[in-house]
């Protein structure tokens, strides 16, 4: 007779899945490279696995000048500034914002970080410069999952900075009335294209202060230098009408008819308002706000005529840039909106259209405003994901994948649809279920963020069931619900 020992062989099988999950643990992610790319810096250090690229550049202000999926960038880079490092100093004048591109932040309340010349609180361009633009400490360390991480940390950035008029040149802070750090760790995975960013802010200071964070990601917006075809390059923000602005409306265009005419006639080419057509395409507040594309989806193309952003509170938890020439979607997932928290201006985020150099949308993400003790910070955590998508509108994004076509069953039929991108390589499972309890669940394909995923099935539906859904099992027997289909 055989003997089996079942406590035995379920510990062997612990000890063996935990093994799986470490090894994919400690697979090498991250390298530092010297002129990397032939950017003509040192010292960038770069996290890449065979789905993504991402690169972090310390004497760029320590920014993500590159995230990629597979070719495809959805970072600006500022070619103009490619090898340039600056001295850590706040003296800096309008024309000289240190604008590297790519992956940014801007302290909050943007609008009481410099003083004029009466000494009171203001804004200040080019935002304040060691906690966004200065050389930043970048170092390759392990977090307690066992993931290689970049960790970034800023100099401390003192408030107010100076700022620079003609007439009487720099106008300094009587007092230094605030002392702030920035610091970031990040990490990305084997298998996925996630990126897992954990944000810090701490005061350094010996005062209290109240702060957040602006993150913005500066994205590409022409398929070539000089195309302007911004109408394929647009954000997502998923809004709810329960969710208004401060002012009551909800969203608001940050400029307005005569605004943009003066823009493009000063900065684009000349404009005659005696010409009809002049008239028509440029005395407005822009045409690239397309609006609701599809219930609770506002969307945005970028328009190189225009300097200007939208604000509308994002009521779900994401929002998404796609680049509509190669059908890829580069997503954010942000901490919930908390109507109990304040927020800068009210909003958690906002999108902008720079004609800055060749010109470039932003995704800008927009924390609560903390108060923060002498040695106090907060944290803020964000998760990028990218994917390939077979085409937009984006209608949800969640941590397994973005989708494009919800699940749907055909009336009359067994047939079951939908179309996503996926963060994850993996396994698809349709399941049905009744309460908690998996009635059927069926594999339905393998999955993985270079390949667009699409359901086109026909299955014998249960007798009895109040949910379809589709979950992505990962490489680590991880479970992640992508979509869900509920029934009465």
């Amino acid at each position: 007779m055989i003997k089996i020992n079942i406590l035995k062989l379920n510990i062997t099988a612990a000890i063996l899945l935990l093994l799986n999950l470490n090894c994919s643990a400690q697979q090498k992610t991250v390298s530092v490279e010297e002129n990397y790319k032939n950017w003509n810096w040192q010292n960038v250090h770069v996290a890449k696995n065979k789905y993504i690229s991402l690169a972090v550049v310390p004497e760029a202000g320590g920014r993500i000048l590159e995230y990629n999926l597979g070719e495809v960038p959805s970072l600006w880079l500022n070619s103009k500034m490619l090898g340039k490092t600056f001295p850590a100093t706040d003296e800096i004048k309008q024309n000289e914002w240190r604008n590297f591109g790519g992956y940014r932040l801007v302290p909050l309340p943007y609008e009481n970080c410099s003083v004029d010349k009466e000494g009171n609180k203001g804004k200040r361009w080019p935002p304040p410069v060691i906690i966004g633009a200065a050389t930043y400490d970048v170092k390759v360390g392990k977090n307690n999952l066992g993931f290689q991480t970049i960790e970034a940390t800023s100099g401390k950035q003192k408030l107010p900075v100076p700022k620079f008029f003609r007439d009487t040149g720099f106008v300094y802070p009587d007092k230094i009335e605030e002392e702030l750090q920035y610091s970031r760790i990040l990490y990305i995975k084997p298998n996925s294209s996630l990126v897992y960013i954990d944000h810090t802010l701490k005061n350094v200071g010996d005062a209290p202060v109240k702060r957040g964070l602006k993150i913005s990601s500066q994205h590409i917006s022409e398929t070539e230098l000089g195309m302007h075809d911004g109408e394929n390059y647009v954000a997502y923000v998923p809004f709810s009408k329960e969710l208004k602005l401060p002012n009551g409306e909800q969203f608001e265009i940050t400029t307005n008819a005569e605004q943009r005419w003066r823009y493009v006639n000063r900065n684009r080419f000349k404009l005659d308002k005696e010409n009809p057509e002049h008239v028509e395409k440029y005395y407005n507040h822009g045409t690239n706000w397309n609006g609701e594309v599809a219930p609770g989806i506002y969307e945005i193309a970028y328009d190189y005529n225009q300097m200007a952003g939208i604000h509308m509170i994002a009521s779900e938890s994401w929002l998404c840039y796609v680049n509509k020439k190669t059908n890829t979607a580069f997503a954010k997932i942000l901490e919930p909106y908390n109507s109990d928290l304040e927020y800068d201006q009210g909003l958690n985020n906002a999108i902008f259209c720079s004609g800055l150099s060749e010109g470039y949308i932003e995704t800008e993400v927009q924390t609560p405003l903390y108060k923060l003790n002498p040695d106090e910070s907060f944290n803020y955590r964000e998760i990028h994901g990218a994917a390939q998508i077979e085409n937009a509108p984006v209608l949800a994004v969640n941590l397994a994948g973005v989708t494009t076509k919800k699940l749907t069953v055909i009336k009359n039929s067994n047939r079951i649809t939908g179309k996503y991108g996926v963060f994850n390589e993996g396994t698809a499972v349709l399941q049905f279920k009744s309460g908690d309890k998996v009635l059927i669940s069926k594999d339905i394909g393998l999955v993985n963020p270079l390949e667009v995923f699409k359901v086109n099935i026909s299955l014998v539906k249960p007798k009895y069931f109040d949910t379809m859904q589709i979950v992505i099992i990962d490489t680590d027997k991880k479970e992640t619900l992508l979509d869900v289909l509920y029934f009465q």
